[in-house]
C-alpha cells in the first residue's frame, strides 16, 4: 500500500481518516444548531435545500459563514490534527484564518465555481488545500478532481476568463466573499470526462494541492454538500504572501524557527 507521501506525490490528492473526529463533529453539531436557531425550525444539513427558500440561501450562507470563521472551527480542525500535517508539510505551519464555508445545494449550478486549480488565481502548488465535509458525500455529491494534474504545466489547461453571468457577484460582493468568483476562467468542459470523485465522509478531508485541477460544476447528489476548505502553507516555502498579509495565521514553528527569530530581532541593527 502506497504511503501518503507516495500517493500525494503519485496524484497530487489524498483522502486521510483525521485520528481524532470529535473536532469535526462538534462543528458540525454546533452548525446545526446555528441553522435551525436562525431559521425556527430543526434542520439536517443533509436536508438543507429542502427547507430553505432559494431567495433566502445567499443571505443564510453569510450568516452561517460569520459564525463559522467567529468560532474558529476551521484552525481548530487543522490544530487538532497537528501531528498529521507536520509530518505531511513541516514543522513551521501557516493556516488560513477564515476559510470558507461552502453549502452546495444539489442541482443547483450557481453554487459551484466549475473546475479550475487555484493557480489559476495566484495560488501557489506549495499551499494546501484541506476539504473537510460536515455531512457524507457519495461521489455525486462531492467535489472533483484529476489525478496527475498537480505537476503538469499551465498550457495544459487553457482557459477562458469571463464575467460571471450571477450579476450579484462583483469584487468585494457578499458573494465574492463567500468564495465565487466574480472573473472565472473557464475550462474546456471536456475536462469532465477525465475528473474523479470519491465518497468522503464526516472525519476524513480531502487534501490537494493548489495545482491539482478540481472543482464541481453540480452537486448531482441528494443531500446538500456542507463543507469547509482550509489552505495550510509551510511558513518557510518560498511564498511572497505580501498581497495578502492576513490571510494567514501562525499555527506553529519548529523550536530552531522560534530561536533564529529570536536571533535576528536582537541583532536587527547589526544585520542591516
Amino acid at each position: 500500500m502506497k504511503t501518503a507521501h507516495e500517493q500525494f506525490a503519485e496524484k497530487g490528492w489524498l483522502i486521510v481518516d483525521f485520528s481524532d473526529k470529535e473536532p469535526v463533529l462538534r462543528a458540525r453539531k454546533e452548525l446545526q444548531e446555528e441553522l435551525s436557531s436562525l431559521i425556527g425550525k430543526e434542520t439536517a444539513l443533509e436536508d438543507y435545500h429542502e427547507t430553505i427558500p432559494a431567495e433566502k440561501h445567499t443571505e443564510i450562507q453569510v450568516h452561517m459563514t460569520e459564525f463559522f470563521r467567529k468560532r474558529r472551527f476551521g484552525p481548530r480542525i487543522v490544530a487538532s490534527h497537528l501531528r498529521f500535517f507536520q509530518a505531511f508539510i513541516g514543522l513551521d505551519l501557516l493556516v488560513q484564518a477564515n476559510p470558507y464555508l461552502r453549502i452546495t445545494r444539489p442541482f443547483r449550478k450557481e453554487d459551484n465555481i466549475g473546475y479550475h486549480r487555484d493557480t489559476f488565481y495566484g495560488g501557489s502548488p506549495y499551499e494546501l488545500s484541506v476539504l473537510i465535509p460536515f455531512v457524507d458525500l457519495e461521489p455525486e455529491s462531492n467535489l472533483q478532481v484529476l489525478s496527475g494534474s498537480h505537476i503538469l504545466p499551465e498550457s495544459e489547461f487553457p482557459t477562458t476568463q469571463v464575467v460571471n453571468e450571477d450579476a450579484s457577484i462583483t469584487k468585494g460582493s457578499a458573494k465574492h466573499n463567500l468564495g465565487f468568483l466574480y472573473a472565472p476562467k473557464v475550462m474546456d468542459p471536456l475536462i469532465e470526462s477525465r475528473m474523479e470523485s470519491y465518497p468522503l465522509r464526516v472525519g476524513q478531508a480531502l487534501i490537494f494541492s493548489l495545482s491539482t485541477v478540481h472543482g464541481s460544476v453540480e452537486n448531482r447528489g441528494r443531500v446538500s454538500r456542507w463543507s469547509t476548505d482550509i489552505r495550510v502553507l509551510n511558513a518557510l516555502a518560498p511564498v511572497n504572501l505580501e498581497a495578502r498579509p492576513t490571510y494567514y495565521e501562525p499555527l506553529c514553528e519548529s523550536a530552531v524557527t522560534a530561536s533564529a527569530k529570536s536571533y535576528l530581532k536582537n541583532n536587527e541593527v547589526v544585520l542591516v
